[in-house]
């Protein structure tokens, strides 16, 4: 339940607010910031502001802030700064509540300069913290919403005073001889379960994304491995062209031979462009090609089961019994989010596409501009590079991974995503080449985003429609 005028009023009633000195002011997140006070007669004292908020509200603070954000903000915001510099050191000389209304107007006296900060614990978009000169020409303000007349260099005009309350509004029950205490302790523990809450569901929605792109993954690689599982068949179709050699002809679509472990007749296709002991060739590397396949299928699948196992695990031991606890983890759960919203802000900063793929992060450039600005400011030269060959279309980067190699369901994601991306998604398949950005140089006099790559390694692929669909639904879920 939020403040009302009448409970607003009680508590500025019991602050010592008129003759203290602001001596430091702090952020604890967008919307929550403490003023530290000292007064000649009662000493220091701090006032809490909270703002746009379902717990808007203002009282004395008697104990840490631990609901919003543990310690300082890593960056302050612009408003903190503002504050810092122009407010510290200024006395309160008068104080001033709208009659029936929940706006505060506190005057300050910065050594000979009158600034006026208004408070307004409104709901919705009117809630706001203004700072202004004495003519009252916004300074700054914590929420610039030029829509509303509300950014700094414009003329702040209260709003006309109300003539009457409008309807009854009663102070809630009194529990404690403080009215600024009973309040810090009610919306503390409310605000401690709406937190608690709010972080839990993002939590579980993480555990969810992490735990379906984990699995995907796995089923990607369960069936790279069935797949390949055939290369000991293929080692065999091998053996028999060898052990018959004196059979094959040129330019032979197939051939007929025994098998010697059954006896029976086995129909062997062979390429009519090769001359007959060319197939031989061709078919042991077909069975190193699958026998490299499935082995890294093995070891990606091992890796992908530990991966998935230790996110459950981990996501278990966040949430189960977290509610016996609220205050350790909302600090738990906090410690989580950081690092997915470092992930977003990269998502929304960079050009093109962000998608991850296993471990790995791919950033896709859709065309040359997004090519060169991914090319210029995004990427570092231990990153991989990825194009289609003799096709036009956007670069597809693999971001570096320390102490991990590019597996091959990565390299088939990047290259999926270069074709789709590429004049030759009409074909349905494509030759592809990668290298570290470090091997790139730019064409001299070429156009935007044009480079020639050295060191490159050669991979072709067909279109995977399965694989494709996964991975920009999983972009479009992020």
């Amino acid at each position: 339940m939020s403040l009302n005028w009448r409970e607003i009023e009680l508590i500025l009633s019991e602050l010592p607010l008129v003759g203290s000195s602001l001596q430091q002011t702090i952020q604890h997140d967008f919307h929550s910031l403490s003023w530290n006070f000292y007064h000649p007669e009662t000493g220091r004292w701090t006032l809490y502001t909270e703002i746009g908020t379902p717990f808007s509200r203002l009282h004395l603070l008697t104990r840490p802030v631990t609901v919003n954000q543990q310690g300082k903000t890593a960056k302050l915001q612009r408003f903190i700064q503002f504050c810092r510099a122009n407010l510290q050191g200024s006395k309160i000389v008068a104080v001033q509540q709208q009659p029936y209304d929940r706006l505060v107007h506190l005057r300050l006296d910065n050594h000979g300069v009158l600034l006026n900060l208004y408070l307004r614990f409104y709901s919705g978009p009117g809630a706001n913290i203004l700072i202004t000169d004495a003519d009252d020409v916004i300074l700054d303000l914590l929420y610039r919403r030029p829509n509303r007349g509300e950014a700094s260099g414009q003329t702040y005009t209260l709003p006309p005073p109300r003539l009457e309350e409008g309807r009854d509004f009663l102070i809630r029950e009194r529990t404690d001889t403080s009215f600024n205490r009973q309040i810090e302790q009610e919306y503390g523990s409310e605000s401690n379960e709406f937190t608690y809450q709010e972080l839990k569901r993002k939590v579980e929605a993480k555990r969810e994304r992490e735990l379906k792109s984990l699995t995907t993954t796995l089923a990607s690689h369960l069936r790279t491995l069935k797949a390949s599982e055939d290369y000991l068949r293929i080692r065999k179709i091998a053996d028999l062209l060898s052990a018959n050699q004196h059979q094959l002809k040129d330019n032979q679509q197939q051939v007929e031979l025994e098998d010697w472990e059954t006896g029976e007749t086995v129909v062997i296709e062979l390429d009519p462009k090769r001359k007959g002991r060319e197939n031989i060739l061709l078919y042991y590397e077909k069975y190193q090609k699958a026998k490299g396949a499935y082995e890294n299928a093995e070891r990606e699948v091992l890796r992908a089961k530990e991966e998935l196992a230790q996110a459950e695990l981990h996501f278990a031991s966040l949430l189960e019994g977290s509610e016996d606890n609220q205050q350790a983890a909302i600090r738990s759960f906090k410690k989580e989010l950081s690092s997915e919203t470092s992930v977003s802000q990269a998502k929304v900063q960079s050009p093109g596409l962000t998608i991850q793929s296993g471990a790995f992060t791919l950033m896709v450039g859709r065309n040359a501009k997004e090519n060169d600005e991914l090319l210029r400011h995004y990427v570092r030269g231990n990153d991989y590079w990825m194009h289609t060959r003799d096709y036009p279309g956007g670069y597809v980067f693999i971001k570096y991974n320390k102490g991990k190699s590019v597996p091959l369901e990565v390299l088939l994601d990047a290259a999926n995503l270069a074709i789709v991306f590429s004049k030759a998604k009409k074909e349905g398949k494509a030759d592809l080449y990668y290298t570290q950005v470090k091997h790139l140089r730019r064409a001299k006099g070429g156009k935007t985003g044009l480079i020639l790559p050295t060191q490159e390694k050669n991979l072709a692929v067909v279109l995977d429609e399965q694989r494709l669909a996964r991975l920009l639904l999983e972009h479009d879920d992020a």
